[in-house]
């Protein structure tokens, strides 16, 4: 009853998230292709996205798409369903953003979304906001999958400063300078990022490997997400699993994300004073009750296994 799974991607933190420890009895998840040999982690432009990587790929029973196909023409997102129609694979589907992060125009993603939701035989977003948005844009049923937890534990923060981290500062990141002198916040960036950000930040630095970026961001209370727009993040979850509060702007649907936490508070998207009042707020009923971890494995098990028609 064994079956195979291709996970695209399969060694990002997420869907890496989605196995139990030791992975599954009955359910191989192949490893990601070395796309490039002195880089063997990066799995992106994913080959399989092409029709000639399934002239001679292995055995494949279910496919299950996460993200990495914005790079695709409309056709070739339509030639890749065909490819999986042809073969008899079901599709599983996570969408995880609503709209891209990494993009300013949507229109060729929203598009790519709508064409692989319908092919899908399952699809998966991360909260009740999103799963109806889904369902309004384009007509299909959507499965509620909570974010798992990205790390292990729940180190205690030592200061009560609140940070912001910009990181490389993608589309969806507000580079108005005034958001940031408003919030206050320590701020941490990339050597990269625009030379208006690199000025008044705290610390400059290089990209952080896992260790360090999550001892960093325990030694705060509140970490501040600087979005203008987006939909679920991964850096809400994994803040919330070292114990940190978080405050998220009201746009996307980061607050449903996390239903319930109280480590969570929204702020007006692009007001620095109120993203400070909720910095505030956050830091006056410190420490917050920790959200329950999900364990998600047993729900995409069963999703896996019934796609493939082994229950």
């Amino acid at each position: 009853m064994s079956i195979k799974v291709l996970s695209i991607p399969a060694g990002h933190p997420y869907p890496r998230a989605l196995q139990p420890v030791g992975g599954w009895e009955e359910i191989t998840v192949l490893p990601d292709p070395v796309v490039t040999p002195d880089n063997p982690e990066q799995w992106w432009p994913h080959p399989a996205f092409t029709p000639e990587w399934w002239i001679n790929s292995q055995k494949v029973d279910v496919v299950h798409v996460h993200f990495g196909f914005e790079h695709l023409t409309l056709e070739q997102t339509r030639q890749f369903t065909e490819v999986l129609d042809r073969n008899g694979i079901p599709l599983v589907l996570t969408i995880h953003d609503l709209d891209n992060p990494h993009l300013t125009d949507q229109s060729n993603y929203h598009e790519q979304l709508r064409i692989l939701a319908r092919a899908a035989t399952h699809v998966f977003t991360l909260s009740q906001q999103a799963a109806e948005v889904v369902y309004r844009r384009y007509g299909s049923a959507v499965e509620v999958t909570p974010h798992p937890a990205i790390t292990k534990g729940q180190p205690h923060p030592t200061t009560n400063r609140s940070g912001v981290f910009l990181k490389s500062v993608r589309a969806n990141v507000i580079t108005d300078p005034g958001f940031y002198r408003d919030l206050g916040a320590e701020i941490y960036i990339h050597e990269n990022g625009p030379s208006e950000l690199t000025s008044m930040a705290d610390h400059v630095h290089m990209p952080m490997d896992d260790q360090t970026l999550h001892s960093t961001i325990a030694r705060h209370r509140v970490v501040v997400l600087p979005y203008k727009c987006g939909t679920h993040s991964g850096w809400l979850r994994m803040c919330r699993d070292l114990g940190v509060s978080v405050a998220v702007p009201d746009c996307g649907c980061y607050a449903s994300q996390m239903p319930g936490d109280d480590g969570v508070a929204t702020y007006r998207t692009g007001d620095g004073k109120d993203a400070a009042r909720a910095v505030a707020m956050l830091e006056s009923c410190y420490p917050a009750r920790p959200h329950p971890v999900p364990d998600v494995s047993d729900q995409h098990r069963h999703v896996y296994l019934t796609v493939a028609g082994k229950l």
